[in-house]
């Protein structure tokens, strides 16, 4: 530690002397003269204060470092006395020598009683470990020292310089919400979920994030718009319908002929577009039949099981012989046995028609027959009647007819038959006696000593809660030729 001299006291006290240097000036100083006092020169010169003038040279009065008064005391003449003090500090060295400079910051030493933290000389100053007011260089002084990546003035985080003055950037690791980061995932790569500016990254934020997944993002979160709510590209073939995209179908494929076309299109008969695939063998545009292409985009012909304009039947097949030809005409047939004729036309509808058999309601003729392709269905109270010609019944060899019922309806079937002179004859089956298809044989019960003249079957007599089904087929009434 440095030691400054001290201030000596002159040895001669004076009580003229009115003004002394103070103690540590580094310069001389001189007293403030009074109102009669005439200042020369850097000197103050006043009347005497004795009773005798005194007269003599001013006196230069130096203090020594021990104190005592160097040349003698001040001398006091009749002549007005002029009084000069010159101090001067001199600097202490480390081994306790005085030197002749003042203590100064920058000189390399670091003077503690001068309140010095640091002293590197001519690298004191801004940017290095210390300042030129000889101060220690920390984080938070405002100036970017050795070792900081930042300095802010404070030691503040989040703000874009850390406390401990290190750079706070996107990409550090720490979210700094004050600097507009809402993630940070430690890198500034995007496609990761946080991009490179430290923004969430999410569908429906415009960027396309490929390791995200995405595919499309249009900045929005709805789907039928072409990118999906997932920012997947909406196209036909990816399983969803989009009709904003014209879809009318979409089954995840393109593949044609499955029943939506490769332009996510439904494939239908009457498109006008033959789907090998749905079963098609033509497809003209519209669903109507008989104009050779039928309602289920099938090639209208003799023997694809369908009546069309110019058919008499069809059976389903191009078979003769059994009632209906190759060229799906009706072919009249017995279902009486060799030598014998029937005395009913069209008794197993092979015809695919009911004519010349009547009826009081809706009986039509349908492909569910007890044996051949046709048969009559009722469906209520309805009955079927054919007459023909008087015929006694001691010449009848059979008369037998097939009828269907569903037992659980409890069904109730009543028969008549008419003799050549207006009486009838009639019997009732019940639902025990009715239970899918049953042979009914009547011939028994007819009168032999009368002639028959025609035949009428009942479907569910009495009536019972719709639907009633009785199915009619194969009727024998025959007799020798």
């Amino acid at each position: 530690m440095k030691h400054f001299a001290r201030c000596a006291t002159p040895a001669l006290a004076t009580a003229l002397l009115l003004a002394l240097p103070a103690c540590g000036d580094a310069v001389a100083t001189t007293d403030t003269p009074g109102p009669s006092s005439t200042t020369t020169g850097g000197s103050s010169t006043e009347p005497g204060t004795t009773e005798a003038p005194t007269t003599g040279a001013p006196t230069t009065t130096s203090d020594t470092d021990d104190g005592t008064a160097s040349d003698g005391d001040s001398s006091t003449t009749g002549e007005p006395s002029t009084s000069t003090t010159t101090t001067t500090t001199d600097a202490t060295t480390d081994d306790g020598t005085t030197t002749g400079e003042p203590p100064q910051c920058g000189n390399q030493i670091v003077e503690d009683e001068n309140g010095e933290e640091c002293d590197d000389g001519p690298d004191n100053g801004p940017g290095q470990a210390c300042l030129a007011g000889c101060l220690l260089n920390v984080c938070g002084d405002g100036d970017q020292g050795p070792g900081e990546g930042c300095d802010d003035g404070n030691t503040e985080g989040r703000d874009g310089c850390s406390a401990e003055c290190v750079s706070e950037l996107c990409g550090d690791g720490v979210v700094q919400a004050s600097l507009g980061e809402a993630c940070d995932d430690g890198n500034t790569d995007p496609d990761d979920g946080c991009s490179a500016a430290c923004l969430l990254e999410a569908c429906g934020d415009g960027v396309v994030q490929a390791g995200l997944g995405e595919t499309c993002d249009d900045g929005n979160t709805d789907p039928d718009d072409g990118c999906s709510a997932a920012c997947v590209l909406e196209s036909c073939g990816d399983g969803v319908l989009t009709m904003e995209l014209g879809e009318t179908c979409d089954d995840g494929n393109t593949v044609s002929e499955d029943g939506c076309s490769d332009t996510c299109a439904i494939e239908a008969c009457g498109d006008g577009v033959v789907q090998a695939g749905l079963g098609e063998t033509c497809d003209d545009g519209n669903t109507d039949p008989d104009d050779g292409c039928g309602p289920t985009c099938e090639v209208e012909a003799c023997g694809d099981g369908v009546v069309q304009a110019g058919e008499d039947c069809d059976d389903g097949n191009a078979v003769g012989g059994d009632g209906c030809s190759p060229t799906c005409e009706v072919e009249v047939l017995s279902l009486c046995g060799p030598g014998q004729i029937s005395l009913l036309v069209n008794e197993g509808f092979e015809s695919g028609a009911l004519a010349p058999w009547t009826t009081n309601g809706g009986v039509t003729v349908t492909m569910n027959p007890h044996d051949g392709v046709w048969a009559a269905e009722a469906s209520n109270n309805w009955y079927v009647q054919q007459t023909f010609a008087a015929t006694p019944v001691a010449q009848l060899v059979s008369a037998n007819f097939w009828t269907w019922h569903d037992a659980a309806d409890n069904p109730a079937m009543y028969v008549e038959w008419g003799y050549a002179d207006n009486t009838t004859g009639s019997t009732l089956y019940f639902n025990e006696q009715l239970s899918g298809w049953v042979l009914h044989d009547i011939l028994p019960l007819l009168d032999p000593n009368k002639s028959l003249v025609r035949l009428q079957v009942w479907g569910y007599s009495g009536g019972q809660p719709l639907p009633d089904i009785t199915r009619f087929d194969s009727f024998r009434l025959c007799r020798d030729l």
